[in-house]
């Protein structure tokens, strides 16, 4: 089965099985990214959109969100809890973004980066779309060794190997597409990598 084929498959129940994310964790997440009012943002592998309520009240009336997904289910069930004029959602990989030359003021992957086949071809994208000064976000609920320890032990071959690259090759691959000023933090139930385009 392939990765598409898999989220496909589990999108109806998704929410219910990504018991991790309580609203007032993701509040606080989205807190600290500081977000800018009017901001154009990509949620990159945005699921069933579990952060668009909470990216909409950061960038306000004026913002807007793209919700892309490898996972055309994933996305129905976005729609189905999200009908806001100020979220798009695109079925598109991670690898081949469907958008101008730096468009955006800020892309997330949040919880999807680790599912990416081709990091550092992503990577060349996002920073492909972000504009100059703007800054890419990897964010998850769990530290690297956890979310490691949640995907071995989920029994789905599908995600059992999916990680997070190790620090220095993070780095690595975010030094070559010209992102600077590169923050990782990595602790017990929080990472986020940050770059600067």
């Amino acid at each position: 089965m392939s990765k598409r084929e898999y989220f496909d498959r589990h999108a109806h129940k998704w929410d219910r099985l990504c018991h991790l994310e309580t609203e007032d964790k993701l509040e606080k997440l989205l807190r600290s990214l500081r977000l800018k009012k009017g901001s154009q943002v990509l949620d990159l592998g945005c699921g069933t959109g579990i952060l668009f309520p909470h990216i909409l009240k950061a960038v306000g009336r004026k913002g807007r969100i793209f919700g892309v997904d490898l996972s055309e289910q994933m996305l129905l069930e976005a729609r189905k809890k999200h009908r806001d004029e100020n979220i798009f959602l695109i079925c598109a990989p991670a690898e081949s973004l469907p958008f101008l030359q730096e468009s955006l003021d800020c892309v997330i992957a949040f919880a999807s980066f680790p599912h990416i086949e081709k990091k550092a071809k992503a990577i060349k994208e996002i920073s492909r779309v972000l504009k100059k000064g703007e800054r890419f976000f990897i964010a998850h609920l769990l530290g690297r060794k956890e979310l490691q320890e949640h995907h071995r032990s989920s029994g789905d071959i599908e995600v059992m190997r999916d990680i997070l690259p190790a620090e220095k090759v993070l780095r690595r691959m975010l030094k070559k597409e010209g992102f600077k000023k590169v923050v990782i933090i990595d602790k017990p139930s929080l990472y986020i990598a940050c770059g600067s385009k």
